[in-house]
């Protein structure tokens, strides 16, 4: 059952069907004669019920080839058999071939099987009692199966146009769905494009923040030691002059390359040797009292990973000459199994640990970008411990 809106080929065929049992009613109109014993009126009337009661069965939004079949059988079958056995007319194939065409219009694998031996075969066979001699009797034939295969290329032509338009209305989703894909992709797109540039502003302000406030509070406390220092010790202070601006060079260089978005962190540089090496820097600089220790066996460490703890530990020691007024840090690496601590204690002033400024939020999130983790451990006369964890897989 079809209950689809008629296509252009089901007017057709439906045109095709009124003309000719129109014309069939006015032929016999004209030329009764050969009716025989049947009247007009009856013809007529068998006609009429043929054409109208099939189309109960296939009409617009409605089509049930089944139905329709068994009822052209019925009616078209039953009164050719009526007119050919029964009363001996000889009528022609005329009766028949119309419901021979719907035949094979509304053929289906459903219907195929009973539809061609009675509608080919067994209808137009009836038609032997009445015919003149056997060569006609066969000759009819060429006319079944002409209307027949006219009926059966109009079926081809619907099913191939039906899947003409299924495969167009799919192409059509498709298309509205990869428009709707495309407009998110380029949304996601656009999204991610503005989480990048947010990303790479927070990671240049981090690493700015670190970098120029570790310089340049080594290159301020240094400058307050040698305003004390100059009448005393001039060569001394000199010195220290000369020490103080190559850490303003080397904070500057560092500066460049974090503009350039260049880590300045060497590969091949053990996380051990360039930790140890801004203790002594910023220790010589800051007249503050360093321990460094570590614990464990350094594993071969990503150059990210190295960049997170050399910051950390900037960012560390220049709270705590800075903000703490430290005189003493220790600093301890601790190697593990399957992470990596580093902690940082000075016995500078206390702080919040739940008060976290730009600095230590940027470690935070630098540690977290990584799966680690950030412990302040702060007491009133007793110092701060700051503590940075992250997982490693040796």
């Amino acid at each position: 059952m079809d209950n689809k809106r008629w296509m252009w080929i089901d007017w057709l065929i439906f045109s095709l069907r009124c003309s000719w049992y129109g014309t069939g009613l006015i032929y016999y109109y004209v030329y009764n004669e050969r009716l025989g014993e049947l009247s007009y009126l009856d013809f007529a009337l068998f006609v009429s019920l043929g054409f109208i009661l099939p189309l109960v069965f296939w009409r617009p939004g409605y089509r049930n080839p089944s139905l329709y079949l068994l009822t052209e059988l019925f009616l078209s079958g039953g009164f050719s058999i009526y007119v050919n056995i029964i009363l001996g007319i000889n009528l022609s194939t005329s009766i028949i071939l119309m419901p021979i065409l719907m035949s094979g219009y509304l053929l289906t694998r459903k219907t195929a099987l009973w539809t061609i031996p009675f509608f080919v075969f067994l209808l137009p066979a009836n038609r032997y009692w009445t015919i003149d001699n056997q060569f006609s009797f066969f000759m009819q034939y060429i006319d079944v199966l002409l209307f027949f295969g006219i009926g059966l290329g109009f079926n081809l032509i619907t099913k191939s146009q039906k899947r003409y338009k299924h495969l167009l209305s799919e192409n059509i989703k498709q298309y509205e769905l990869i428009k709707q894909q495309n407009k998110a992709l380029e949304q996601y797109a656009a999204e991610v494009e503005k989480l990048a540039l947010l990303e790479e502003r927070n990671r240049m302000a981090r690493d700015l923040h670190d970098s120029i406030g570790h310089h340049f509070t080594s290159v301020t406390v240094g400058l307050d030691a040698i305003s004390y220092m100059i009448k005393m010790n001039p060569n001394l202070a000199a010195e220290k002059i000369n020490r103080l601006a190559e850490v303003a060079r080397t904070g500057l260089e560092e500066v460049r390359r974090t503009i350039h978005q260049i880590a300045p962190i060497e590969e091949d540089v053990p996380l051990t040797e360039l930790l140890q090496k801004l203790v002594n820097e910023f220790g010589a600089h800051t007249n503050t009292e360093f321990y460094f220790e570590t614990i464990g066996d350094e594993p071969v460490l990503a150059s990210h990973v190295k960049l997170t703890f050399v910051r950390c530990l900037q960012e560390c020691m220049t709270n705590a000459k800075r903000h703490g007024e430290a005189l003493y840090i220790k600093v301890c690496v601790q190697y593990l199994e399957d992470s990596i601590n580093l902690q940082v204690f000075n016995n500078g002033k206390s702080m919040d640990p739940q008060s976290l400024g730009f600095g230590l939020s940027s470690m935070k999130n630098r540690l977290e970008e990584l799966n680690g983790k950030l412990l302040i451990e702060s007491k009133e006369m007793e110092g701060v411990t700051v503590i940075c964890t992250l997982p490693i897989r040796r």
